[in-house]
């Protein structure tokens, strides 16, 4: 009965590695096909984030042509004569009354800033601050990039 039951453990004993290594490469499986699907989710995720940004960018190029061909539509010339000169009158003219305006409230400022006695150089300095430069930096870009575009567009 001894020799039997040694037969008996020897053959579990000789298959034990063996269903250790089988429940072993089954869970190395799964883990494998869980990574695999995983990875798979993962450049789904790319995949449709690069379609969105490219639809995104399809769609703001769609925007910026509809807007261009509206402004080149509205800077043609309608061939009547007081229209189209009051169409040139128009920017020029609400840029002095906004030149005027921002020189009269920089005046007031100087006025108001020379109260303390202090030298006019160091008044205008401390009046001249980055919404100034960006003020400025806008109305030049405006004037003389337009006359850039216009230019390669052969315009005048």
């Amino acid at each position: 009965m001894l020799a039997l039951l040694g037969s008996i453990v020897g053959l579990l004993g000789s298959l034990a590695p063996r269903l250790i290594g089988y429940f072993e490469q089954k869970q190395n499986h799964v883990q494998e096909l869980e990574m695999l699907r995983t990875q798979g989710d993962f450049q789904l995720q790319m995949i449709q984030a690069g379609h969105s940004a490219k639809m995104a960018e399809i769609n703001t190029h769609a925007d910026v042509q509809s807007e261009l061909a509206a402004f080149s539509a509205a800077l043609r010339p309608s061939d009547v004569k007081w229209v189209d000169g009051f169409n040139g009158f128009v920017r020029p003219f609400l840029t002095l009354c906004f030149f005027a305006l921002y020189a009269a409230v920089k005046a007031a400022q100087f006025a108001i800033l020379q109260q303390d006695h202090s030298g006019s150089a160091a008044t205008l300095l401390s009046m001249w601050g980055e919404e100034d430069w960006a003020v400025w930096a806008a109305i030049v870009t405006f004037w003389f990039g337009n006359r850039t575009f216009n230019k390669e567009r052969g315009r005048r």
